[in-house]
This record gives C-alpha cells, structure tokens and sequence, in this order.
C-alpha cells in the first residue's frame, strides 16, 4: 500500500505539473504549434463536431463551433485535469479514501470549502491548489480577449480586401481592380498587405486555433485572401521585368510582401501541423527561374489566361511568356502547399487559385507531435 500511494503521488504531481507547463506554454509563453493537451483537446473537438452530417446547415454550423467549443473546453479540461491530479496528490499522503481525497481536491480547487483534510501540511496543500484554480481563471480571463482581438484584426484584413478581390476573392480580380483605381503604385498599398501579413504570421503561429476559427463573411475564407494577396504579388514580379517600363508599377512593394507573406504562411501551416519544407528565400526562388518550372496546383494554361486578362497591366511579349510563367511558379512554390494544406485543414469556402484546390488532410492527431497527414495529390483536391 505504501508503494501504491507514493506512486499515486508522483503521478498526481506529474500530472499537475504537464497541466500547468500546457497552460503557461499556450497563454503566457505561445509557442509555435499546439502543446500536447491542447492538441488532444482539439483532436476530440474535430471528431465530434467536423463530420460528414447528413444535412448541409448542420454540417456547416458545426465547423464553425468547431474552434469556439474547442477553445472554451481547454481551460476545463484544465481545471479536471488539475483537480484529479491533486486527488492523486491527497490519496498518497494519506487523507482518507479516493473519493474524500476527489472532495478534498474539488473543494480546493473550486475554493468551495466543504471539505478539508486534517493537518497542517495537508491544509497548505489546499492553498497550492486553490492558487492554481485562480490562477487558471486569471488565465482564462486574458486568454479568451487576446484569442478574439486577434480574430478581429484578421477579419479587419479581410475587410479591407473584399472591395477590390470580390467574394470569393481572386487574385486576377484583385490586380484588374486596383489597376483600374490606379493605385497599384501606392507604397501605403503594399505596406499595409505586408504588416497584415507580419500579424498573422505573429497570432496565428503563437495561436494555431485562430486558423479555425470561422470568417465573419461567408464565402470570404481567411486562407483565400492570403493566397489571393500572395498570388497577386506573385503575378506582378513575374511580368514587371518585361513591362515595367510601360506601366511604370515598381516592383518593391510585391517583393516586400512575398518576402515577409511567404514566409509567414508556410509558418502558419507548420504551427497547424502540417508537414510542410522551411520557408524559402524569395531571392533564392526567382534565381531558379531559369530552370524548369516545379509542379504547382496552378497550371500553365490559367496564368496564361491571367495574362490575357491583363493586358494594360501586364502586356507581355510572346516571346517572354514561357519566361514570365516560370518565374511565376518558381515563386508560387514558395507557398503553394502552405495554402493548400491550409485550406484542406479549414474546410475553406473554395475561391480562384488558392482554396478551390485544397490538399486532402487527415483528422489531426491525438497526442502524437508528428505532422498530419496530407495527400498533395490533384486527385485529392477533387481536380
């Protein structure tokens, strides 16, 4: 009996203290990805609620609780977790049975004061652990504002675009717009793009669950207005060294935004669990153009027709074009998978380019730190 309780009592310790790193790693000290409970909770939250229902509304109304539910379960299982970890706790040093030793914990906890063990140090005991349930609530209050404010400058972004991209968003519908407003050549434009880029990159790698939660328009997905951003830009650079001169739009604004875009979404999709390369260079990228085009979901035949769609913009010779297309896909490949993953793990409202050819993802894992697993493939994506 002696060995089972001090084994009762170093896995109550232990499991107090993995709730307490869980809860600091994902509220005071984000990191990049989720921490294993947190994953788990997640993992449940997906199986239950994101399924193939038999009624289109449900099934929709369901994915968008998915992340809410989700996030406002973490801090309870928090709270169970602590209070059956210091139950382990009080059965080791001896303060009755295992169920006044779940009244004891509970009470604790809850600071409800109905029951209370006998002695000094068991009494201290309670203190710890009613701290802890403060402390958790202190971290509920401040997780839950920061998780929303940051949702709210996401959809700020979104906002912002939709006037110019449309709904769904389009990359092509994008440049034509702001080429017929004649404000591609506005720094403010591409600076603004790239700081909305430069927070998600910070929020949604330190909070993958922000990548769940829903959009405030329907059919105006999040990942689509990313893709369409970065694809605009990347539509840009590819032409502008044969036609810069005749529409005078200067390359450094594109640049800018791929530099720093690029980046933050492969990022973002690594935080979510994908099994994605590192982030590449953009110089790194455009110096391989000379080479062969790598595969990306978008094909020849649409950048193609992009050109045609664009031609004050983009009015590239016959001659450039196979030039101008790989340069495109170099750069395109920089973020191709990161989008697709992205939008396979979303369920994103499909849109030109970027979410109508989403990556087939898996059910995310358990407790495993292991990439989810994705089928890249043009089948998959339902092309």
């Amino acid at each position: 009996m002696i060995v089972l309780k001090a084994v009762s009592l170093v896995v109550g310790v232990v499991f107090v203290m993995a709730v307490l790193i869980s809860a600091l790693e994902t509220v005071v000290l984000p990191r990049n990805g989720f921490t294993r409970i947190s994953r788990a909770v997640f993992a449940m939250a997906d199986r239950v609620l994101v399924r193939s229902w038999r009624h289109a509304f449900v099934q929709e109304s369901c994915r968008t609780l998915y992340a809410p539910m989700a996030l406002v379960t973490l801090p309870l299982v928090w709270t169970l977790a602590v209070t059956f970890g210091f139950s382990f706790v009080f059965w080791g040093i001896g303060t009755g049975s295992v169920q006044h030793s779940f009244e004891i914990s509970g009470s604790s906890l809850f600071t409800l004061g109905f029951a209370q063990p006998n002695g000094v140090g068991r009494i201290w005991l309670t203190f710890v652990e009613a701290t802890i349930g403060l402390g958790l609530v202190a971290l509920l209050i401040s997780y839950l504002p920061t998780i929303y404010a940051a949702h709210n400058q996401r959809e700020m972004g979104i906002s912002l675009l939709r006037p110019f991209a449309g709904t769904p968003s389009s990359p092509v519908d994008l440049l034509a717009s702001l080429d017929r407003l004649d404000i591609l050549k506005n720094d403010d434009l591409w600076r603004s793009a790239t700081n909305w880029m430069l927070d998600l990159d910070q929020t949604h790698c330190a909070f993958p669950a922000l990548c769940y939660f829903p959009e405030g328009t329907s059919g105006q997905s999040w990942v689509a207005s990313v893709g369409t951003v970065l694809d605009a830009a990347a539509l840009l650079l590819s032409g502008l060294e044969t036609t810069a001169p005749v529409t005078a739009v200067d390359a450094r604004g594109p640049m800018m935004l791929l530099a720093y875009g690029m980046p933050a979404a492969v990022k973002i999709g690594l935080a979510a669990g994908l099994p994605l390369e590192p982030p590449r260079k953009l110089t790194d990228l455009i110096g391989a153009a000379e080479q062969p085009p790598p595969a990306i979901a978008v094909d020849r035949s649409e950048y193609m027709a992009a050109l045609e769609r664009l031609p004050d913009l983009l009015a590239v010779a016959d001659e450039n074009r196979e030039r101008c297309w790989r340069r495109y896909a170099w750069i395109r490949s920089g973020y191709d998978r990161a989008i697709r993953g992205l939008a396979g793990l979303t369920r994103a409202t499909p849109a030109p380019w970027t979410t109508d050819r989403p990556a087939a993802t898996a059910r995310p894992r358990f407790l495993r730190r292991r990439p989810i697993a994705v089928d890249w493939s043009p089948a998959a994506a339902g092309r």
